[in-house]
């Protein structure tokens, strides 16, 4: 009984665990025209968020924001460190 079990364990990890990898194709190096359009292929084509003009300028945008009678978004990001002693 003992030579049989050794006999199914050796063909079955024989089976699974030494088997060869499959081989994967090859892959084609890709020029930097072949590869920009893939890129957009992946992007949404029509996204609202491009179309905005966003100002850099908080005066101009509040111009333009009562102007066409829309609200404003402001976004504003201060990268200064943490240890910084002027805030």
């Amino acid at each position: 009984m003992k030579i049989m079990t050794a006999v199914g364990s050796l063909a079955l990890f024989a089976s699974i665990g030494w088997a060869e990898p499959p081989t994967l194709p090859a892959k084609k190096a890709l020029t930097p025209d072949a590869l920009k359009a893939q890129i957009e292929a992946l992007k949404a084509a029509k996204v609202a968020w491009r179309e905005i003009a966003w100002k850099s300028c908080l005066l101009e945008g509040l111009k333009e924001s009562r102007a066409k009678n829309k609200p404003a978004l402001l976004w504003v990001f201060i990268d200064r460190p943490i240890d910084d002693a002027r805030c």
